[in-house]
């Protein structure tokens, strides 16, 4: 403290004032408290996963792209009958060709086989809406995790403080002979027993700001997140009925179970064009150095024969409905039928499944703020006034350090309690959030 008052004083004056506001801001930027906001967005930005899954849509945007071209075509060049004991092709050959074909698809295959993909791009952004808001849940989970440490913490060093001033007082009193000695080294031990819980509370802590760093996407050895002391209290307006319905449109999962028969549909549509015949074109130019090829029913008059060009042209299709084949598109397509039936009913079952925790995580919560409004207003004040009633009964020999040590228990608990039906209201409302797909409080 000495060293940073010299440093104010040596900072303040007006030549060097940029600088102390350069310094204060660097020291507020280490100590100040991050609101939860702030660390959501942190995380929206920097989590590798959330990335990783941003990548994938994009990559399935451009496999769209790649799908809906024609296939490529073929060039050839032949060099037909050349003589091994003479060759060189490009005179000696008796033909030479220069092929080229294209294949075309028909009845819009292309645009059916896009239209799978373009599905499939949406269930990678339902995979990416659902992870972001499980990222979200979790550090809101983590965050009030870090909280509840360390509103705990705090309790047990404000049970210490008044522990240690209960036994000076006590040492007073020891002076004269009015207490036992056991029973300081009874506060002593609590005491002792209360910085035991501390140092454990203070592991808890180190390990789940790991965790929230994790989430983040930071460091796991960095700096020590700070969590403001004061936390907003919060209200659930909505009803069971209109949260089942939220959850029924609005969860990411059962949108991306949607989008999954959307997909199996268009795959099918796709597959039933492939019943469709395929286009083959080609066309060949040839060249002929020595002419017409003569066979036993040529006219000899062709020996002096000149250099020959010619052509041809084909048109192919192919036979996909030929009673050896169409088994093989009818089975894929009741695959993809039975695949989408899969798909519904599963779909179901998540939303029951889904609609059970909804209902649990909405008696979590109003549970936990019943219980805040009781340890507020009748709970908290009735055990400070025993907690009070027991020291001032011990000082003037009516009870005992038990007795005493028993209330000190019981109001540490009480305040425990109340700091975790605190965290339960915050815990509860992200999981139902969670689960709805969304936020639910402003």
């Amino acid at each position: 403290m000495q060293l940073f008052n010299d440093m104010l004083l040596r900072y303040t004056r007006p030549k060097n004032l940029f600088p102390f506001i350069v310094l204060v801001t660097v020291l507020q930027s280490f100590s100040t408290a991050q609101s939860l906001d702030s660390l959501i967005e942190e995380a929206l930005l920097n989590n590798p996963q959330l990335k990783a899954m941003q990548f994938k849509i994009k990559a399935s945007e451009f496999r769209a792209e790649s799908i809906n071209n024609y296939p490529a075509p073929n060039a050839s060049l032949e060099f037909s009958q050349v003589p091994i004991l003479n060759p060189i092709f490009p005179t000696q050959a008796l033909s030479i060709n220069l092929g080229f074909s294209q294949m075309f698809p028909l009845g819009d295959k292309l645009g059916a086989m896009t239209e799978v993909e373009r599905r499939n791009t949406k269930i990678e952004g339902k995979n990416f809406d659902e992870y972001k808001v499980n990222l979200i849940g979790r550090i809101k989970m983590s965050y009030y995790t870090l909280w509840l440490i360390d509103r705990k913490i705090e309790v047990q060093k404000k049970s210490n403080k008044l522990l240690s001033d209960l036994m000076k007082s006590m040492e007073t009193t020891l002076s004269v002979n009015r207490i036992n000695q056991v029973d300081l080294l009874t506060i002593q031990s609590e005491i002792a027993t209360n910085e035991t819980q501390v140092l454990i509370l203070e592991k808890q802590k180190d390990s789940e700001n790991y965790r929230l760093n994790g989430l983040l996407g930071r460091n796991l050895d960095g700096s020590m997140i700070l969590i403001p002391e004061e936390v907003s209290d919060i209200k659930l307006t909505a009803s069971q009925v209109q949260l089942e319905k939220l959850l029924s449109d609005l969860n990411p999962t059962l949108k991306k179970m949607d989008n999954m028969i959307e997909m199996n549909r268009a795959m099918i549509d796709a597959n039933e064009r492939e019943l469709i015949p395929d286009l083959m074109l080609q066309g060949m130019f040839m060249v002929m150095p020595q002419g017409m090829i003569l066979t036993s029913q040529s006219d000899l008059g062709m020996l002096d024969s000149k250099v020959e060009f010619m052509y041809s042209l084909m048109v192919s299709i192919n036979l996909p409905f030929a009673p050896w084949s169409i088994n093989k598109y009818k089975a894929k397509s009741q695959e993809l039928a039975a695949g989408i039936s899969s798909i519904a009913f599963e779909k179901s079952n998540m939303q029951r499944e889904m609609g059970v925790k909804l209902r649990e995580a909405s008696v979590k919560f109003s549970t936990a703020s019943e219980l805040l409004k009781l340890y507020d207003k009748k709970i908290i004040p009735l055990t400070r006034q025993t907690t009070e009633s027991q020291i001032s009964a011990y000082q003037n020999n009516k009870s005992t350090i038990t007795a005493v040590l028993d209330s000190y228990r019981m109001m540490l608990m009480v305040q425990m309690n109340y700091y975790m039906a605190m965290a339960d209201t915050q815990m509860s409302l992200a999981e139902i959030e969670m689960m709805v797909g969304g936020k639910l409080t402003e």
